[in-house]
């Protein structure tokens, strides 16, 4: 028995931003807002939403990246003032723009009842009433099609994951053409995120056939069109296969959360400021080869894959090496003895406990791949 649910409504087109009236149908009528960047892009994509819809009652465009309780604090006080009856508010934006979004609308700006919610744990917190509406101008993050978001305090060093049932987006909206801007780097950042995201979900213990299928289809996009977009970011067709892997990514671990690898990367981007795309990925072949033997679904998941499996751990560290990314945890860490640390600690965080295996198997897979 298995059970697989994702609320979310998916409109997932080429240039739909530019359509005005196709845009307005989708989205509707009613007071919202905008949450967004500052950039002079994101003004662009801005006044195309605002064509389209009318004007916000809010643009919300200071936000930092890794959405952080001192930003939200500031951010929580003009969106109580002026968003309380809103009826919806559309989140344009990478992952950062999302979360933020999720965190401001599920209390409706009452910053100390919502990180009350997020740190005790509450039960009893009331579903939102405003709709999300997510436009990724990524493809890596997933966001749109979780209803969680990660929340950091980087003051106390401590990071949180906000959950409720009701922060799904009630549409999310793909526009690769939204993509075309992006840089080689956040490319490769947000892609690897959304592998992440894939091969977690298949090595979990809350892994199911859909989800499975949904992680394949994104890893399987993701190792074909990767290398070959890096070297011509302006093709909007890759760009479509990268973003419709990051969908399918968001897809599979909308279900299941992620594991092991995203345990690790939380320290390693607080303390040691490596982007979460790369601290949350870079450990996979490592984590490959620990799984490898252990589960005979999460085996013929890697096999589909890799059909050398036996060699899948080293395929995988060769496509990292071809987009220049190290998978060795010394050019990220340094010191051995805090890599140790943190890979043991990540084992007891909430993420560490989805993984189907154990602190012992990825000391051996270490060894093993020579790190």
């Amino acid at each position: 028995m298995f059970k697989y649910h994702n609320p979310s409504k998916i409109i997932f087109e080429t240039g739909i931003l530019e359509n005005k009236k196709k845009l307005k149908e989708i989205i509707g009528d009613g007071e919202y807002c905008i949450f967004t960047y500052s950039d002079d892009v994101f003004k662009e994509y801005t006044n195309q939403i605002i064509d389209a819809l009318g004007q916000p009652k809010l643009i919300v465009n200071n936000i930092l990246p890794n959405p952080d309780y001192k930003n939200l604090k500031d951010i929580c006080k003009e969106f109580s003032e002026k968003c309380e009856n809103i009826k919806f508010a559309i989140a344009l934006g990478g992952g950062s723009v999302i979360d933020t979004a999720k965190f401001l609308v599920l209390g409706k700006g009452n910053f100390e009842k919502t990180v009350n919610y997020l740190e005790k744990k509450v039960t009893d917190f009331n579903s939102t009433d405003i709709d999300l509406i997510s436009i990724p101008t990524t493809a890596g993050t997933g966001s749109e099609l979780t209803c969680w978001a990660t929340i950091w305090d980087e003051e106390n060093q401590r990071k949180h994951s906000l959950i409720h049932p009701s922060l799904f987006s009630k549409i999310s909206i793909f526009d690769s053409k939204l993509t075309l801007s992006l840089p080689k780097k956040i490319t490769i950042e947000t892609s690897l995120d959304a592998m992440s995201h894939s091969f977690e979900s298949i090595w979990n213990i809350n892994s199911n056939p859909v989800s499975n299928i949904h992680a394949r289809n994104s890893i399987s996009l993701i190792l074909k069109n990767l290398p070959l977009l890096i070297q011509d970011l302006k093709n909007i067709n890759l760009r479509e296969e990268i973003m419709r892997a990051s969908m399918f990514a968001g897809l599979a671990f909308s279900n299941t959360k992620t594991a092991i690898s995203h345990s690790i990367s939380y320290p390693i981007t607080l303390k040691y400021k490596i982007p979460h795309g790369i601290a949350c990925s870079f450990t996979l072949p490592i984590i490959l080869k620990s799984v490898q033997g252990l589960d005979q679904t999460c085996d013929k998941n890697i096999k589909s894959l890799f059909p050398n499996f036996e060699d899948a751990p080293n395929k995988l560290r060769e496509f990292f090496e071809n987009l220049n990314v190290s998978t060795n945890f010394r050019d990220y860490i340094g010191n051995a003895n805090d890599w140790d640390l943190i890979v043991k600690d990540a084992f007891g965080g909430e993420r560490g406990k989805n993984f189907i295996g154990s602190y012992k198997k990825v000391l051996e897979a270490q060894e093993f791949l020579g790190y």
